[in-house]
């Protein structure tokens, strides 16, 4: 184990010779240009992943970061996770995506493999068909920011398991269309088999970790038995004047002004021998916006469930917490909120706010500060008026961010924190 955290520290070690290298590169006057086609450079290989483009064909293959196709956690012990995405592009905007996966993680001798595809068939419409099955690891929140980087080395370095996980088994279809103008609606439906996981021996018995069942101020035990989910999800998107971008064979919806969303989720037991039952419902207001060199960030949501008649932790709202140093800057997160303690069954209401002011020049030409402040505001019944407030820069040395957070809860002081972040 020991030998285990040596390694890890280093990667740390290693992720802070390149913010330095960066930093020297920009003290004798040379930005780091854009890279070229199909290059790898090491902060792919760390952060984000490769792109290997093949512009005659119009093909892109995706290779995720080397922290994504070797994890390791508390559940699975070291893992083997190869996967890769295939994306072939046509002249008049169709695209077809494949994503394969095969994981199997050597602590709990278990393989997994599951398989996703989509097909945007009609870009005057934004036609999108998406169908995935298999069975996989994954988070608690599936939208969580922790990332693999980040839970391998607070791990075993610092023995801060942070990540929390389930087996699910499942066949899911999504479809996307514009029904109207401005108007976005995307529908899911998927049938779920979910598995509880428990941590491997030795760190079940070692007090320096915590269990795969993570604490929660409104649920005394958020550990659940094996379950069937059927889910249907209906999300309607309204924005004047959007524009659909691809970017890694996503599709994000764009615009100059706030865009209105309304979700609505129901889980039923009564088809095919689901376990499940509740229904819950969140409208949401987003934007992002431009004046000069000034820009703003917004996002607000609102929202309850409907009925909770049968649900476990999965189902609970949960909020883009962080606990970690390196991360990624989203519109919608929070930076020292812990990951499922504030999670919730009951109404919420979610606030975040960025603004960023005009760059800051310095004594070279091209490098540029760009000052940051932030604020972050959750209620919840068992957790009542959280607030954080941050200061910090963008832009240093092109690709990096550092802030500095302070939190509250209810008028209290409850934690700070610095956070770091690229966008490589």
């Amino acid at each position: 184990m020991k030998a285990i955290r040596m390694y890890h520290n280093s990667i740390y070690v290693v992720i802070a010779c390149i913010f330095f290298a960066q930093a020297l590169q920009a003290q004798n006057g040379e930005v780091p240009q854009r890279k070229k086609a199909n290059s790898i450079s090491v902060p792919q290989i760390l952060f984000s992943g490769v792109l290997f483009e093949n512009q005659e064909k119009n093909r892109v293959w995706y290779v995720p970061n080397v922290f994504e196709l070797f994890p390791a956690n508390t559940v699975e012990g070291f893992v083997v996770n190869p996967q890769v995405s295939f994306t072939q592009n046509y002249e008049d905007g169709r695209f077809v995506r494949v994503a394969p996966n095969v994981r199997y993680g050597f602590g709990n001798e278990r393989l997994q493999a599951q398989l996703k595809t989509q097909y945007f068939y009609n870009p005057k419409k934004n036609g999108l068909l998406e169908l995935s099955g298999g069975r996989a690891i994954e988070q608690l929140y599936d939208e969580s920011t922790l990332g693999a980087l980040n839970n391998t080395f607070y791990t075993f370095a610092l023995s801060e398991n942070f990540l929390k996980t389930y087996e699910r088994s499942y066949i899911e279809f999504s479809q996307t269309i514009s029904p109207f103008k401005n108007f976005l609606l995307s529908t899911t439906f998927s049938w779920n088999e979910r598995n509880p996981l428990n941590n491997l021996t030795k760190y079940e018995e070692d007090e320096d970790f915590t269990s795969n069942n993570p604490e929660n101020l409104e649920l005394a035990n958020t550990a659940f038995a094996k379950n069937t989910a059927i889910v249907f999800e209906a999300q309607l998107r309204w924005q004047i004047g959007h524009q659909i971008e691809k970017k890694r064979g996503q599709l994000i919806s764009k615009g100059k002004f706030p865009a209105l969303t309304f979700s609505y989720t129901n889980a039923t037991d009564e088809i095919l021998g689901g376990d499940v039952s509740y229904e819950k419902l969140s409208v949401s207001v987003q934007d992002d916006y431009e004046i000069g060199y000034h820009r703003g960030r917004l996002f607000f949501e609102v929202g309850d469930f409907l009925k909770k008649d049968n649900l476990t932790f999965v189902d609970f709202n949960h909020f883009k917490g962080k606990e970690t140093v390196y991360g990624t800057y989203d519109n919608n997160q929070f930076q020292l909120l812990e990951y499922y303690n504030n999670s919730t069954a009951d109404f919420y209401l979610q606030g975040h706010y960025e603004h960023y002011f005009e760059p800051l020049y310095t004594i070279y030409d091209e490098l540029k500060f760009q000052p940051v402040l932030g604020v972050n505001y959750l209620y919840t019944e068992a957790g009542a008026n959280y607030v954080e407030l941050g200061a910090g820069i963008d832009k240093i040395f092109d690709n990096w961010r550092i802030d500095f957070y302070n939190s509250w809860r209810d008028g209290e002081h409850e934690s700070f924190g610095v956070r770091i972040g690229s966008n490589f």
